[in-house]
């Protein structure tokens, strides 16, 4: 912009006041105050007692401002009148697709006067403004009490587009301005027409004036002009940037770049803003479930359920139930990031703990717009999984990021996955605000000396609901997910986003804890069943059946890998070693059993051996798995023997001991009498059965040793029909 000075001599005194202002500039340099400040610099204003935030939508055409108006009114309702007088920020943020839309005056106007108005006399407005804002929308940031401007934003050219500047439009924005008195009605003058020159005049008597036309000419005129400088000149609208607002003429009451300098501007932490959100939006609103597990296979479908709401539906508003264990870190990380860094004014987030939101799932719930929780909802602590040092340094990084992209502080949030790292409470010297740092986020604030540090706050195992309020991490404790719908007036149910009902409907019912011990009990019941029977039949073809969808419900838990499949193969490949191949049952036998059941227990949990509390809490329920296997074997076995032999029909799928008389109609048919007192030689180990050879005769023998090693001499000491009784003959 093209600036001109024009000066007149100093008036008498003029020498004294220049050594006046150097002793102040020295003083002010003593107490650490810039010397550079404007004359009109403001005192940081006492922090209200809520914090709210609403963006307002730009262009204003159409109806917005109306909806924009309705919406403020709902929640002024619930704004408690306390002597501190809430803030209501105001963000004029202009998307880049209306780029170069003034929007419409009747518009700006009806919204400048309904903040000018009665209603807002007990809440404090400031105008939030991270970039440009031009044409008709400067007239309802003219409205707020304060303008908190980023520094290379620019306000200004309200006239652009108008061909005509009518008396209605001069009446309007000399009204706003000379009722919120945040710029002199001369400048805002100069920045709505382009005709005017607006000169900055400094007064003999001390003070500035912002002068045009005839008041300039007065001004002269009676000899009040000491110094003076045209900041509008004829031909320009005036436009500035937040720079020259706050440092040159103290328009500005702050400069802010960001939400977390802005939350520094009120006095306040960011995680205390409540953010209301795009007012004029109407919100179609969708919901994801978090539950269980975070795997990479609930994150896929999480993200692209949330792509197909914005793409279809043009969802804006997501709300997250969570009720987690915790899960791997990678997915963890993914879903994060992706929740993180929506445009707060195109997607709102909004968590809901529902439960637990323990290890990686509590950065999920926390760096959401908002987070509410359940009253016994638990955050933090150590979950189903063990995240080592490396994994712990990447999830720091990303959710250092994460932090930065929302403007929140990073500390507590990286502390709910990393149990060491200390966090302690801190006091701002002078102002009296509260954050949490740990040491590293502390070295990174501009003016660390100024925190003084308060008591620790312990995260290792996890906080509660309450203390998740206290810490500011939690917007509100909430009944259940409508009671947080309600705040943004959503009184329909929520709706989870699925790709198929059916097919999340079986999911669901694989992935509960009865549903996968009851398939274990049948598949080893079915399984005895089988090995009862002769060839392989319907038993088999359950147990196998039961089997697989055991494994397929573990691995959509997120619990199961390949090395549990492989260990319950290779488990049922030793068994089958030592019943069909290897005679007795020795090493593969054993063997088998543990794989088995081994791989029963860690295909029920994430983990091999316990190294949290919550690890531990959950020990019992992988054993559990392994008993109720256990359980189906033992009640197989009892119901062969004793009521399966006698039912009508399922007598059929067994074999049916022999009777007495078939047993000794058997004996008369086997006769080993002959070989008594003989000597032969074991052909396979007696444990305390066995083969012996007796000749050219390989038979069934027993040994009333507890173990006869192969190839051992034995002699034949008893015959009872087909009953062979041996010992060896080292013994002898």
């Amino acid at each position: 912009m093209k600036r001109t000075a024009q000066t007149q001599e100093p008036p008498a005194g003029y020498h004294h006041a220049v050594c006046l202002s150097t002793l102040l500039v020295v003083l002010c340099s003593s107490v650490g105050l810039p010397a550079d400040a404007p004359a009109s610099t403001k005192k940081p204003a006492k922090p209200a007692s809520a914090v709210y935030l609403a963006r307002v939508p730009l262009p204003l055409v159409g109806e917005s401002d109306e909806r924009f108006i309705t919406s403020i009114n709902k929640q002024l309702e619930i704004i408690s009148d306390d002597q501190t007088r809430p803030t209501l920020v105001l963000e004029f943020r202009v998307p880049e697709s209306a780029a170069g839309d003034t929007g419409q005056f009747e518009r700006a106007m009806a919204l400048a006067r309904y903040l000018t108005g009665a209603k807002f006399r007990r809440v404090r407005t400031v105008a939030y403004l991270p970039g440009s804002v031009e044409g008709h929308a400067v007239l309802p940031v003219l409205a707020c009490e304060e303008i908190m401007i980023a520094p290379n934003a620019e306000l200004g050219a309200a006239g652009r587009g108008e061909t005509v500047i009518d008396a209605t439009m001069r009446s309007a924005y000399g009204e706003i301005a000379g009722r919120s008195g945040t710029i002199p009605i001369p400048v805002v003058m100069g920045m709505l027409d382009a005709a005017l020159t607006v000169t900055e005049v400094q007064l003999v008597g001390g003070g500035v004036r912002y002068a045009t036309g005839t008041e300039l000419d007065t001004l002269r005129k009676d000899a009040k002009v000491w110094k003076e400088r045209t900041i509008i000149p004829a031909g320009e609208l005036g436009k500035f940037t937040g720079r020259q607002l706050r440092l040159e003429f103290g328009f500005a009451s702050h400069l802010v770049a960001d939400r977390k300098q802005l939350a520094e501007a009120l006095g306040v932490v960011a995680e205390s803003i409540v953010d209301i959100g795009a007012a004029t939006t109407t919100w179609v609103p969708m919901r994801v479930d978090v539950h269980g597990r975070i795997t990479d296979r609930l994150v896929d479908e999480s993200i692209r359920a949330i792509q197909r709401g914005i793409q279809k539906r043009h969802v804006n508003l997501i709300f997250i139930s969570i009720d987690s264990p915790g899960g791997a870190a990678e997915p963890a990380n993914r879903l994060l990031n992706a929740l993180a860094h929506f445009d707060p004014a195109k997607v709102r987030t909004v968590s809901f703990v529902v439960g637990r939101a323990l290890s990686v799932a509590a950065p999920i719930a926390l760096l959401c717009d908002e987070t509410y929780v359940a009253p016994a909802a638990k955050l933090g602590s150590p979950g189903d999984a063990f995240l080592d040092a490396a994994v712990v340094r990447d999830l720091t990084e990303s959710l250092r990021a994460a932090a930065a992209a929302k403007g929140r502080d990073w500390s507590l949030p990286v502390a709910m996955v990393d149990p060491k790292l200390e966090v302690y409470r801190y006091r701002r010297a002078g102002t009296g605000e509260i954050r949490y740092f740990c040491a590293a986020q502390l070295a990174t604030q501009k003016d660390p000396d100024l925190w003084q540090r308060d008591a620790a706050v312990q995260t290792a195992n996890g906080i509660t609901a309450a203390e998740a309020k206290r810490l500011r991490l939690a917007r509100d404790v909430a009944d259940n997910l409508a009671a947080v719908a309600m705040r943004y007036h959503i009184d329909t149910p929520l709706k989870t986003e699925r790709p198929n009902t059916l097919i999340s409907s079986i999911e669901r019912l694989a992935m509960q804890p009865w549903f996968a011990r009851t398939l274990l009990f049948i598949a080893f019941f079915a399984l005895i069943s089988e090995a009862s029977a002769p060839g392989l039949g319907v038993a088999g073809f359950i147990s196998g059946v039961c089997f697989l969808l055991f494994f397929w419900s573990q691995f959509l838990s997120g619990t199961a890998g390949w090395l549990e499949v492989l260990l319950f193969g290779g488990g049922l490949v030793c068994l089958g070693l030592e019943v069909f191949v290897i005679p007795g049952f020795g090493i593969f036998g054993v063997g088998g059993i543990i794989m088995v059941l081994t791989s029963i227990v860690l295909a029920s949990q994430t983990f091999i051996i316990p190294r949290n509390a919550y690890q531990i809490d959950q020990l019992p329920n992988s054993l559990a798995s392994m008993l109720t296997a256990c359980g189906g074997v033992i009640a197989a076995l009892w119901i062969l023997r004793r009521i399966l032999p006698d039912a009508p029909i399922l007598r059929r799928l067994m074999l049916n001991p022999p009777d007495t008389e078939e047993i000794e109609a058997v004996e008369k048919l086997v006769d080993w009498s002959h070989l008594e007192g003989k000597p032969g030689v074991t052909v396979t180990q007696l444990t305390p059965s066995g083969k012996a050879q007796f000749g050219d005769e390989i038979i069934d023998v027993i040994s009333d040793a507890t173990l006869v090693p192969r190839g051992t001499r034995v002699i034949a000491t008893e015959v009872h029909g087909n009953h062979v009784l041996v010992e060896p003959l080292d013994e002898r």
